[in-house]
């Protein structure tokens, strides 16, 4: 799906209105609150939420290195160009954040596509290689969305381009995306479903790269829109017989129906789909469970399937919400579901749904109300936001019955879900917070098979969602539901006549990240003196501030009543804090970090200036024994720069590789000329990043001798070893590279030399910088991770550093913990 595909309205279902009714600072640190604890958080418990900047479609996962590699698109803008987040989750509850797989871009952004495991290196990148597909828009054109080849050498952790789009868009078509892949066994082929309007595309390849158009499934009566984020599956149903099955997520309220996931069973003879009947079914019948993707349960491959849905719709998700505001992101995942395959009779197949058995693994507290039997409303003696409410309803007299969540004290804010002729509902339009407006979209319905008197729900609230699962889950609605901090009741209610209420349990759930990965606090800053931290300078004064300071803007995000701000006497105050020594002994440095966007200025690996390659740098072939050419190429910095030519011409070949480092900062620019000879073609001639031997990062020239800038995102490698390789295998014409000016940064297309006007947070091991963040011109904290298992035992201290006297010339830092995990 594209980020930007924001479709004009159709006709919502109306529904009836339903109800009116470790000491550091001199005082005991305390356990590390997560971002749900924070007063003003509103970020989910037990849902996939990012860290920061907008969430959307969920990629589907693999299961590799004993976990499941899960992926969403993301971007650090509400609906703007973005890549791969990527997540990894053992017990599909809890996910810890690992960064960007696919790039972040502007011009050329990775949408949304697929992976799989290639056990029997069909492709040839290695037996166990992660090869995805993804669109992308060709040359930034969102008329030519193709499907382009990513692969992964260490389980699913970066990615590199194989190249040209190995399925080329056919007909200039702005819906030509989002490829499904899939192993048919029977056939010895892989299988690709592609998105288009009112129909899917099929392909079959080998072996990833060569892909054949087989046929297309058409649907187009009654107008359900197009289809995205497509699925297909083989699965064993519960009599033991085996059924394809091909999904899309649709646009049905333009006839009447859900705009979520949409199925069809059938068969499938390696180059056509054919259903078992014409119309699909639903797999969910809320407005908000979109994008879905399932996968194989590891333990259970044929019987058993994974799902989640992307928690938003197009008609309102370019909005802004509540946790913009009070957690600087946007968007959650479903809870995962676990799927099954049941034999409905008359040769109708259907899935069913229930939340993923391992949440209860999280639960803290389970209450059981007493049975009722009423006529009107009756208020549960219960409050909360997150949590699993199961109940029994059954009616005789009543033609609407049902149970209200996330009420304030006068019952004017709620959520509804209830039975009103012979319709399961759920009602949101209570919970709606101007400008976070549903419009039309407030309510939704399943119908319930004809006669139903009583019915099972589970029902899942969390800050921002409700999800209703109906009996064995045939039917399930998922709805956002934005809860302000006072809406915590639940009620009864019937009207009409009476109702019985039985079988109540309320189930509360911890923060799956706290809950999983408990953390030791190191500062909290409550105390009236920095204790044994140090400064210099005035920015950061004799302790702590209560808030925020004189002249400054609202500070937000921060825990309990104190926090560090060097906006002490402005922004033209400089200064220093400083840490005492401490062992790194967790995974993960935690904090709460704002203020201005000063980067801590560049790290020059390497400018060439000099008459070798460089201290511990090796060449090979033709390069042995050369050294860096002086030129004069447009673009360059300084007198020399590393270029292939030397050694021979064009027919020159070897490599030059740098010595091993550490990656310590999120971003490596260089500059690149030469030849367009990218790697991985025969004749290669490019500058690789190596990790493990593996390239994971490459670029190549333009058939230019004009330097242009090249930036490496490597946030998600921070604390990994690697090399930087020049490879030279062209002959030909262009057969060479030129490099210069390779620097380490934190911000992208940096120069060398730049004022050291920093507003940073540093962590510094043996006198060397070794991790580094900065604010981002914002008042509000927000939660930063440092992984840090490649420095376990050592020494090390942190710096909060304010060297900045201009606009946003000030640090803010608060809650500093050592976890096992990134903070949420």
């Amino acid at each position: 799906m594209t980020p930007s595909a924001v479709r004009a309205g159709g006709a919502a279902v109306a529904l009836l209105a339903l109800v009116a009714t470790a000491v550091v600072l001199g005082i005991a640190p305390q356990a590390r609150a997560t971002s749900s604890s924070t007063p003003d958080s509103m970020r989910s418990v037990y849902h996939l939420t990012p860290p920061a900047g907008w969430l959307s479609d969920p990629q589907r996962p693999v299961y590799a290195g004993g976990k499941y590699q899960f992926y969403y698109l993301h971007s650090t803008q509400d609906n703007g160009p973005g890549g791969w987040e990527h997540a990894t989750t053992a017990d599909t509850v809890a996910f810890d954040d690992q960064g960007t797989a696919l790039p972040l871009a502007t011009a050329f952004p990775v949408w949304t596509g697929s992976s799989v495991v290639d056990t029997n290196n069909t492709a040839g990148f290695g037996a166990g290689a992660i090869v995805a597909l993804a669109t992308q828009p060709t040359d930034g054109d969102a008329f030519q969305q193709s499907q382009y080849l990513w692969y992964s050498t260490d389980g699913g952790a970066t990615f590199t381009q194989y190249g040209p789009p190995v399925i080329a868009n056919p007909d200039a078509s702005d819906w030509f995306r989002d490829p499904k892949i899939v192993w048919d066994a029977a056939h010895s082929d892989w299988v690709a479903v592609i998105g288009r309007q009112q129909k899917l595309s099929f392909y079959t390849s080998p072996d990833l790269k060569t892909w054949t158009h087989r046929s297309d499934f058409s649907y187009t009566s009654p107008n359900i829109g197009g289809f995205e984020c497509p699925d297909i599956f083989q699965m064993k149903a519960d009599d033991g017989t085996w059924h394809w099955v091909m999904a899309g997520s649709m646009q049905g309220d333009y006839s009447g129906k859900p705009d979520t996931y949409a199925y069809w069973t059938g068969t499938w003879d390696g180059t056509t789909f054919t259903p078992d009947q014409t119309d699909p079914q639903w797999l969910d019948w809320g407005w908000d469970w979109y994008a879905a993707v399932s996968w194989p349960d590891a333990a259970n491959p044929d019987t058993s399937r994974y799902a989640i849905g992307w928690m938003n719709n197009w008609h309102y998700a370019p909005h802004t919400v509540p946790t913009d505001a009070s957690d600087g992101y946007n968007g959650q995942m479903s809870v995962v579901r676990k799927l099954s395959l049941k034999n409905e009779g008359s040769g109708v197949y259907s899935l069913l749904s229930q939340p993923t058995p391992q949440l209860a693994n999280y639960a803290t507290t389970t209450v059981h109300p007493a049975d009722v039997t009423l006529s009107g409303t009756q208020a549960l003696d219960y409050h909360g936001q997150a949590y699993e409410l199961d109940a029994d309803l059954a009616w005789t007299t009543a033609n609407n019955i049902g149970i209200s969540v996330g009420t304030n004290s006068n019952a004017s804010r709620k959520t509804n879900i209830g039975v009103y002729n012979g319709n399961l509902y759920v009602d949101r339009g209570g919970s709606d917070q101007v400008p976070y407006s549903f419009g039309s979209f407030q309510q939704s319905q399943a119908p319930l098979p004809t006669g139903t008197s009583s019915v099972h729900l589970r029902i899942l609230v969390d800050h921002g969602s409700v999800e209703v699962f109906v009996g064995d889950g045939r039917i399930t609605l998922s709805n956002q539901a934005f809860f302000a901090s006072s809406d915590t009741g639940i009620s009864l209610y019937t009207i009409g006549g009476s109702g019985t209420f039985s079988n109540l349990s309320i189930t509360e759930f911890a923060h799956v990240q706290t809950a999983a990965h408990p953390a030791t606090p190191y500062a909290d800053f409550e105390g009236s003196s920095y204790g044994s931290w140090t400064t210099t300078g005035s920015a950061f004064g004799s302790g702590p501030a209560t808030g925020t300071l004189t002249g400054q803007q609202t500070v937000t995000g921060y825990l309990g009543t104190r926090l560090v701000n060097s906006y002490l006497g402005g922004d033209s105050a400089t200064g220093t804090l400083t840490s005492p020594a401490f062992t790194i002994g967790h995974s993960y440095i935690n904090f709460l970090l704002g203020g201005g966007h000063h980067p801590r200025s560049s790290d020059v690996f390497a400018d060439f200036e000099g008459t070798t390659w460089g201290s511990g740098w090796t060449s090979s072939g033709s390069f042995s024994g050369q050294g860096p050419s002086t030129e004069s190429l447009s673009g360059q910095v300084g007198s020399k720069v590393l270029d292939t030519y030397v050694g021979g011409g064009d027919s020159a070949t070897g490599a030059i590789t740098s010595p091993a480092f550490t990656i310590t900062r999120d971003y490596l620019d260089f500059l690149i000329a030469g030849g367009n000879h990218p790697w991985g073609s025969s004749g290669a001639a490019s500058v690789n990043l190596l990790v493990n031997g593996q390239v994971v990062r490459s670029a190549t020239g333009s058939n230019s001798s004009t330097m242009s800038a090249v930036n490496w995102d490597l946030h998600s490698l921070i604390g990994t070893r690697a090399q930087l390789q020049v490879v030279d295998h062209a002959t030909g014409s262009w057969g060479h590279i030129m490099v210069d000016q390779v620097l380490f940064t934190n911000a992208a297309n940096a120069t060398a030399g730049e004022p050291d006007d920093q507003t940073t947070v540093n962590l510094v091991v043996g006198g060397q910088v070794v991790r580094t963040a900065t604010g981002q011109d914002s008042e509000h904290l927000s939660w930063r991770s440092w992984k840090v298992d490649d420095l376990a035992g050592q020494s090390a201290q942190l710096q909060v550093i304010d060297h900045n006297t201009g606009s946003w010339g000030h640090v803010d830092l608060d809650e500093v913990t050592f976890d096992d995990t990134p903070a949420a």
